[in-house]
C-alpha cells in the first residue's frame, strides 16, 4: 500500500472583502468537491481571511497569501497577512449579542490543531484538519 500523496498550492489575494469568496471557490477547485475536509476547511479559512482583512495591514490596501498542503485525508491551511495587527491572534470571549469575535473560537472547535507564527513583517495563522 502506498502513502497518500501530499500536494501544495498557494494563492495571493488583494486585501478586499470579496477575496474571501474568491478563496473559497479556489479551495473547492484545489481540494475537489468530494474532499472530506472541504466544508470545514472552507469555513475555517474564511474566518482567518476575515480576521486578516479586519485586523491587519492586509485589509488596508495590502495582500493575503493562502497556502494549502493537503492529501486525500488531511488539510493544512495557512493564512499569511501583511502585519501590524494590534494584538496577537487569540480566542476571544464574545458576548451573546456580539456580532464579531467568534472566528478563532470556530477554528479552534473544528480544527485538529491551530496556531500562529511570525512570517517576515506579518503573521501566519494556520489550522490542520
Amino acid at each position: 500500500m502506498t502513502a497518500p500523496t501530499t500536494r501544495f498550492d498557494a494563492l495571493l489575494l488583494p486585501g478586499m472583502d470579496r477575496a474571501v469568496g474568491h478563496a473559497r471557490r479556489w479551495l473547492r477547485d484545489v481540494l475537489g468537491r468530494e474532499h472530506p475536509c472541504l466544508d470545514d476547511a472552507a469555513l475555517c479559512m474564511s474566518e482567518l481571511l476575515t480576521n486578516a482583512l479586519r485586523y491587519t495591514e492586509s485589509g488596508r490596501a495590502g495582500q493575503i497569501r493562502v497556502e494549502v498542503t493537503y492529501s486525500a485525508r488531511t488539510v493544512r491551511i495557512e493564512v499569511i497577512d501583511d502585519g501590524r495587527a494590534a494584538t496577537t491572534p487569540h480566542v476571544a470571549e464574545a458576548g451573546e449579542l456580539d456580532v464579531t469575535g467568534r472566528g478563532l473560537r470556530i477554528v479552534a472547535s473544528i480544527a485538529r490543531d491551530w496556531g500562529t507564527e511570525l512570517r517576515g513583517k506579518g503573521r501566519a495563522v494556520w489550522f490542520e484538519l
